[in-house]
């Protein structure tokens, strides 16, 4: 057990120090934009980034967090790659359906076109890492994340630096990406996968993935929501400095989303052997990080927030630093409502999570307007807040039912 409990912390220490690392370069890219082309440049990219995940999340479908949750091995390597591609297509199509029907200029939309094929990339990233999870290659893992988060970030900012053309940035960019997974990736995983498939498997895991597919939608539709609003009310240049701070989210929630998946196997395991007790440990000990990590992240913020954000950007983020406290608390909030439905993954309560996110987004929506004529900019945050903490009481209820029927049926 104790040889156990060591494997599970060094895969989450492999995989938590490549996945924050990545996702902090491409945070970094965020800032650089500003830096290099300017706030109007950062907006661009950022509703580029917000447009782009939706798509994005339908090619993934939700599939890593139910293959990492197989732990009886009833779907081969095969299964899982022919899924993707069949993803993958579907969700070009619809990106190409939406793009038709966006008022954006040309030079916004080939952005956007060069970014999805980036994006398809990281959703074949997501699928090897599922491989190389099963095969307990959580070293590859961290790895393979530090260097494609190193070579993007390069990429982009000495492209953006000498042509000031981020259509260019962009395109080399996922050249660069694409390059690296061909290489390391797939070289890794050359000798190790099974390839073999069946067809009525497939179709199986697209019916019964289908609500976690929904599911994993609706942060990127909150981003987008949140961010469509912000510039519709205050223009693209705004929208760079309001995406500049609230980006936080993003990091924050994906760094959390990378420790979280690697717990579902052993969630899985004892939900099948009805070990109750553990579970709740396991819920409580990661709240509590949470919160640990959310107070010392405002702490951090009002100390050194003004500084920081002023060095990475310019003096003129100044006026917009009263959004990074509200955003760190978004972030944290939105954290443990992801774990708690990451719990009822692991339980393949697949359709209460969808329906208990599904809630706080339509809440969200409707609230965001009204928030936003109302308090300006921290309107988007507070109607976040408020539908996110609506999410994890009809989550944690769920939780504590099905734990309760747990007990009483063992």
């Amino acid at each position: 057990m104790l040889e156990s409990n060591l494997k599970v912390k060094n895969n989450i220490i492999y995989n938590t120090i490549g996945t924050f690392f990545y996702f902090f370069c491409q945070w970094a890219i965020t800032v650089l934009v500003v830096k290099l082309g300017g706030y109007s440049n950062g907006g661009i990219l950022s509703i580029t980034i917000s447009i782009t995940n939706i798509f994005y999340m339908i090619s993934m479908y939700g599939v890593r967090s139910f293959q990492v949750s197989d732990i009886k091995n009833r779907y081969k390597d095969g299964d899982y790659l022919l899924l993707r591609i069949i993803t993958s297509i579907i969700s070009s199509i619809f990106f190409g359906i939406v793009l038709f029907y966006l008022e954006y200029d040309r030079a916004i939309q080939l952005c956007m076109i060069i970014y999805m094929f980036f994006k398809l990339g990281e959703s074949v990233t997501d699928l090897n890492f599922g491989f190389f999870q099963r095969y307990n290659f959580y070293r590859e893992i961290g790895i393979s994340y530090i260097l494609k988060g190193i070579l993007t970030l390069i990429v982009f900012c000495l492209t953006l630096y000498f042509s000031k053309n981020l259509v260019l940035t962009l395109f080399l960019e996922t050249l660069a990406l694409w390059f690296f997974i061909i290489v390391y990736d797939l070289k890794k995983l050359k000798n190790k996968l099974n390839l073999k498939t069946k067809t009525y498997k497939v179709i199986f895991l697209l019916k019964i993935c289908f609500s976690l597919m929904l599911y994993t939608l609706i942060l990127p539709y909150l981003n987008f929501i949140t961010r469509y609003q912000v510039e519709k009310f205050f223009g693209t240049e705004e929208l760079g400095y309001y995406s500049a701070i609230t980006m936080v989210i993003v990091v924050i929630s994906t760094l959390f989303g990378s420790i979280f998946i690697i717990i579902i196997p052993k969630i899985s395991y004892l939900y099948k052997e009805k070990n109750i007790k553990e579970i709740i440990k396991i819920i409580l000990k990661i709240n509590l990080a949470i919160f640990v990590f959310s107070i010392i992240s405002i702490i951090g913020a009002i100390l050194l927030g003004n500084a920081v954000f002023s060095i990475l950007f310019t003096n003129s983020i100044q006026k917009y630093m009263y959004l990074l406290i509200p955003t760190i608390i978004t972030s944290s909030i939105l954290g443990i409502l992801n774990y708690l439905s990451t719990i009822l993954i692991s339980f393949h309560d697949l359709k209460f999570v969808l329906v208990a996110n599904l809630i706080p987004a339509i809440f969200c929506t409707f609230l965001l307007k009204i928030s936003i004529m109302q308090y300006g900019m921290l309107g988007s945050l507070y109607s976040l807040i408020i539908s996110l903490f609506l999410g994890i009481l009809i989550v944690g209820i769920r939780i504590h039912f099905l734990l309760k029927k747990r007990i009483t049926y063992a």
